[in-house]
């Protein structure tokens, strides 16, 4: 029974207008925030990349290379330890994370999770999407939501940045002379600005004691009021305890890099600089802060330490506690995601879970390799044992076409994170070609190694690539691009760097030597920056963006068929005519959306076969991006909930589908709620009351519209839409309609969604006339229940509550406590308790329906528009 069958509907029609309003009026401010991000995040890096040119002038690359080999095996060893701490005490964030969110998880669970998030996100960046992602994969698995995941992912991301400041302060005060000295400032300034920075966190912290309230949403919690907003927020002794970890956590970090160095400055200043250029790194937002974390520290050492050994400290620093452990991560969510498929022997066509992520991140940084290397020279000794074996040209095409290899992998990353199985076909072919010229162009057998240890795992994980689209029809992405202009700016700083002392004149490029390392460089840099600008001008200048319009005749007809051979007669609504229409590649399967504003809302999952859901559900992605709106789902089940995560959306709760199993359902059974259920039926039939049904277009529409006009005039409301039908001719003549009459004259009506699977039944519009007995509705779902019963159907759809089984307790997420309200005190606006009591008497089983909605995004946002679709506008939720 849906919302407009009585005064009970959607969720979202009871959202408050003028906070929908606000709402849209920040999405429109934000609409150009990612070209703007992206933006600065390239200036950003490139102002690194010219510091860190301008302060390593004076060194070449065998300074460096020397550099490193002097670096003593203890020290790597205690580097290597130090790292081994540091994550292990980056565990205790994730420990620290599941107290605030008041979850219980395995202790295997949360170290994976754990260690995973966060050296994924500090190779990536972006910690709080690409760490939140790992987490929430692994830990929904446990049962966990998207609001709990939401908030381990921003505790664990905001505990470094809250104790930075009185971290660095101390520090400062440690040694203020060194301090002094590092960043060359006066000793007064900077006790002055230490002591300013503890006073105020000191005073913040016990003014935001001070305004905590007793009520506690869970043990190491505490709700703090501030003005007319209430914050949750780390109770003191998790605070306390969590300011420990994150400074043991900074040391161990700090102490990867104070090892690595030859003549290290004293450890309080160097903590203090190391503290600064961790800051600009994560405010700069370049992937891992590269570059911006290396300029700072070369501009406040460099002149003391020397610039080849602090360089190499650096470098190292890099792979040992930043790459390093990004690899171990990625094999341990492989091998997971390995027992995973080898234990359920379920195809991955389901939920492909992380390994086509992780993968996409192997192949992208397999790119960069085959870029770095082509930038560099090759090792002389190598050279001079292949130039015996093959033609010196052969070693200059392996050298370009390596590095050309390069570059479509940092592309065809975007394909295997959409799951497309033609990226996987050309990825892993060229993959292996790649490991073929990096033999022939240097017998450089590491990057080898590393191409076919990633070729083998997209072999391993074939099924995760399931989507047959072409890859031509791969959205623009702004980010893939950029990410790839990054990889190729700093191949061309490292080929600057290390042919600083060559010369530049025109011959080189024509010079085809054996040991031409530099001309050969040049070309392969050339090559693929011409590669990327034209699969970037491509990808741009392809044929217009499909253009989303009302359905046609003719797609509306597709859409029956398609609806009429599958199971969710729910799929019945596309009939409106509001709503367009997205058709599977082979017309087995459809899914209708709506724009508003910026979000394109599908409704309900895809309809038609299983096995076509999961690309649908790319496909509308794919969709939203070439228009760059966000995918927003409303109403989709829990059963679905893998497809939505695999495309990077979270799930909010919108309350519980009743559904009667017929099977089960026996009017004659024993019990008080079969009991009065029969009194309704003998009570009505006594009275007058009798169902009738009329096959499509043959209901007596002139006196159902009567029925109609007066039941909107009574409730005072207007036609609703897009999850709702609307009393219409064309709409309704798809339809069988029950008719229930009193003493022979038409009171209610209802049309009856139904397929041929006879699986499952359900209603749309519910309306009855205002002078129709009271014991009208319910004679007609009794009556309905019966028929189905006896036609062979499995289930009978009561429709959802809106907002039932929220969590109402002060602590929990915004949307599910705006929600409980509404539930519990919104009578005035929608009886949904007397709904739910209504259902009730029919003994149905509860099953959740869901909105997922991207990553990082308001749900009130969402649902907003959700509720403007269905008002018809603003002003339709102004007018119920």
């Amino acid at each position: 029974m849906r919302a407009n069958s009585s005064d009970s509907q959607d969720t979202v029609t009871a959202t408050q207008p003028i906070k929908a309003e606000r709402l849209r009026l920040l999405d429109r401010v934000s609409k150009y925030r990612q070209p703007i991000g992206l933006a600065v995040t390239l200036l950003l890096f490139a102002i690194a990349l010219i510091a860190c040119r301008h302060l390593l002038s004076e060194l070449d690359l065998d300074a460096l290379h020397d550099s490193i080999l002097e670096v003593p095996k203890p020290a790597l060893l205690g580097a290597l330890g130090a790292t081994v701490a540091g994550f292990i005490l980056l565990l205790g964030y994730e420990w620290s994370a599941s107290r605030y969110a008041g979850v219980s998880l395995p202790a295997r669970t949360v170290a994976l999770g754990g260690f995973s998030a966060f050296a994924i996100g500090n190779a990536i960046g972006l910690s709080m999407l690409s760490g939140g992602s790992v987490r929430y994969r692994l830990y929904a698995r446990h049962g966990l939501g998207a609001s709990e995941v939401a908030h381990m992912t921003l505790f664990a991301s905001l505990s470094l940045g809250c104790a930075l400041p009185p971290l660095a302060a101390l520090a400062t005060l440690s040694n203020l002379p060194a301090a002094s000295a590092a960043l060359g400032l006066s000793e007064i300034l900077l006790g002055a600005i230490a002591a300013g920075v503890l006073l105020l966190f000191s005073v913040l912290a016990v003014g935001l004691y001070r305004r905590r309230l007793p009520e506690q949403p869970y043990a190491d919690n505490l709700l703090v009021k501030i003005g007319r907003r209430t914050l949750r927020l780390p109770g003191r002794r998790l605070t306390f305890l969590q300011l420990l970890i994150t400074a043991l956590d900074v040391a161990a970090a700090a102490t990867v890099l104070y090892l690595l160095l030859p003549e290290a400055p004293p450890f309080g200043a160097f903590l203090l600089v190391y503290l600064l250029a961790l800051a600009a790194g994560v405010l700069s937002h370049v992937p891992g802060g590269v570059g911006v974390f290396e300029a700072i520290l070369l501009a406040a050492f460099s002149d003391k330490l020397g610039a080849a050994p602090l360089a190499a400290a650096l470098l190292l620093y890099r792979l040992i506690y930043v790459v390093l452990p990004m690899l171990v991560a990625c094999l341990l969510l492989l091998i997971n995601e390995g027992q995973r498929l080898f234990q359920t022997r379920q195809t991955l066509r389901a939920a492909s879970g992380l390994a086509a992520p992780i993968l996409a991140v192997l192949v992208f940084l397999s790119g960069v390799v085959l870029l770095f290397s082509g930038a560099t020279p090759e090792i002389d000794t190598r050279l001079e044992h292949i130039g015996f074996l093959i033609p010196h040209r052969l070693v200059d095409a392996s050298h370009l076409g390596a590095s050309l290899i390069g570059v479509l992998c940092l592309l065809l990353a975007q394909g295997l994170r959409r799951r497309l199985s033609a990226a996987w076909m050309l990825t892993t072919i060229l993959l292996l070609v790649g490991a073929l010229l990096s033999l022939l162009k240097g017998f450089d057998w590491e990057e080898a190694s590393l191409m076919v240890l990633t070729a083998s795992l997209l072999g391993v994980f074939r099924r995760s690539f399931y989507r047959p689209s072409r890859l031509t029809e791969l959205p623009f992405s702004p980010l893939y691009l950029v990410a790839s202009l990054c990889v190729l700016g700093a191949s061309m700083w490292l080929l600057l760097f290390a042919y600083q002392d060559v010369p530049y004149s025109h011959q080189l490029w024509w010079q085809f030597t054996l040991d031409a390392d530099a001309p050969r460089g040049l070309r392969s840099l050339l090559g693929a920056a011409v590669l990327l600008v034209v699969v970037s001008l491509t990808w741009l200048l392809r044929t217009a963006r499909p253009v989303i319009h009302l359905p046609t005749p003719d797609e509306l007809e597709r859409a029956s068929k398609i609806l009429m051979a599958s199971a969710q007669p729910d799929g019945g609504l596309a009939l409106t005519g509001d709503k367009a229409l997205l058709f599977h590649p082979n017309d087995e399967a459809f899914l209708m959306y709506a724009r508003r504003g910026r979000s394109l809302v599908a409704l309900y999952d895809p309809i038609g076969p299983a096995q076509q859901r999961a690309e649908m559900i790319w496909q509308f992605r794919d969709l939203c991006d070439i228009h760059h709106a966000r995918p927003v789902f409303y109403q989709v089940r829990a059963e679905n909930l893998p497809y939505y995560m695999d495309i990077g959306l979270t799930a909010i709760k919108l309350g519980e589908e009743a559904r009667v199993d017929l099977k089960r359902f026996d009017l004659e059974a024993k019990g008080k709620e079969m009991k009065d259920l029969r009194y309704t039926w003998n009570r009505g039939t006594r009275d007058g009351l009798s169902l009738e049904i009329h096959e499509p277009g043959q209901a007596p529409m002139d006196e159902l519209k009567v029925i109609s006009d007066a039941w909107l005039t009574g409730k005072n409301v207007r036609e609703k839409g897009f999850s709702l039908g609307r009393f219409s001719d064309d709409y309704l003549k798809h339809f069988r309609i029950a008719v229930i009459r009193f003493e022979g004259r038409p009171v209610a009506f209802a049309n009856l969604l139904e397929t041929y699977s006879h699986d499952l039944a359900s209603l749309d519009l519910m309306r009855a006339h205002p002078d129709a007995p009271k014991l009208t509705m319910e004679f007609m779902m009794v009556g309905l229940i019966q028929h189905y019963k006896n036609h062979g159907y499995a289930r009978f759809s009561l429709g959802m509550v809106p907002l039932s089984g929220l969590q109402p307790r002060r602590g929990a997420p915004l949307t599910q406590r705006l929600g409980s309200m509404v539930f519990r005190r919104g009578e005035q606006l929608y009886n949904f308790q007397g709904l739910r009591r209504f259902k009730d008497k029919f003994q149905p089983d509860w099953e959740p329906r869901y909105m997922a909605v991207p990553a990082g995004l308001d749900p009130l946002v969402a649902l907003a528009d959700t509720a403007a679709l269905i008002a018809g506008g603003l002003t339709g939720l102004v007018k119920r």
